[in-house]
């Protein structure tokens, strides 16, 4: 017989004075369960002290991932928190089983109390693999050379990107190759197309509709945007490349 071992260790910050009430909301929570019939799948205690943070990890590894995200939500709306929070953990088997190892990783949007991308190592190998044979487009092998030109790796949006054109490949994997024009045209030096309104840089997005550059993961400037419509050149309008809007 095999046994099967879910592995984590993980600090949660839950703000400096707010250490007591977290754990005690564990302990409702721990309690909940066991009135269920069902045991909690980790434990929490106060970190080192000074730290604003909660320590969780697998109960002898018999950790439960979805019941960390549960209590990370709680601890979120009982104490306003924000922001992105995330951790990692890993699968084990007392026995060579095929199915018994690997691992994954959540984040968490702790505001919108929603988990915004997730990863599943057997999933993930499944996908390469299948890609690979294939020749299916991801939006990580769509992404991945404009994240690293336009050095994007430590904008959080990146994950919820490419869930969002992950799920529009699968629906039409026909749009890959749109995806992989409009990040060209975003990726596209500066000085390529100017607004002739401001003199700032613009680019042609999917289905024609025009933009400024911007710095952020989409590459529009939504300020400038919002200013005036982004107008080229006269002669690029005249050989067809944009078409013009009205201001």
């Amino acid at each position: 017989m095999a046994d099967y071992f879910t592995s984590f260790s993980v600090l949660m910050p839950v703000g400096a004075g707010n250490i007591k009430a977290a754990l005690a909301l564990y302990d409702q929570f721990k309690d909940e369960l066991e009135a269920d019939n069902r045991s909690v799948g980790f434990l929490a205690e106060k970190d080192e002290p000074g730290s604003d943070a909660v320590w969780l990890w697998d109960n002898d590894g018999g950790g439960d991932p979805e019941h960390v995200i549960a209590y990370a939500f709680r601890c979120a709306e009982a104490f306003g928190l924000t922001g992105l929070w995330g951790f990692h953990f890993s699968l084990s088997c007392s026995r060579p089983r095929l199915d018994g190892f690997g691992g994954g990783a959540q984040v968490l949007d702790l505001g919108q109390r929603e988990s915004v991308d997730w990863l599943d190592t057997g999933h993930w190998l499944d996908e390469k693999l299948n890609a690979g044979e294939a020749g299916a487009a991801s939006a990580e092998t769509i992404l991945q050379p404009t994240i690293e030109a336009q050095g994007w790796n430590d904008h959080s949006q990146v994950f919820v990107l490419r869930g969002f054109l992950d799920n529009l490949i699968k629906a039409d994997p026909t749009i890959a190759d749109q995806l992989r024009s409009h990040l060209a045209d975003v990726s596209a030096e500066p000085d390529e197309i100017l607004c002739r309104e401001c003199g700032a840089p613009m680019f042609a997005a999917v289905g024609g509709t025009s933009h400024h550059v911007g710095a952020g993961v989409d590459g529009i400037d939504y300020d400038r945007d919002r200013d005036h419509t982004a107008v080229a050149d006269t002669g690029l309008l005249a050989s067809g490349t944009l078409q013009e809007h009205a201001p």
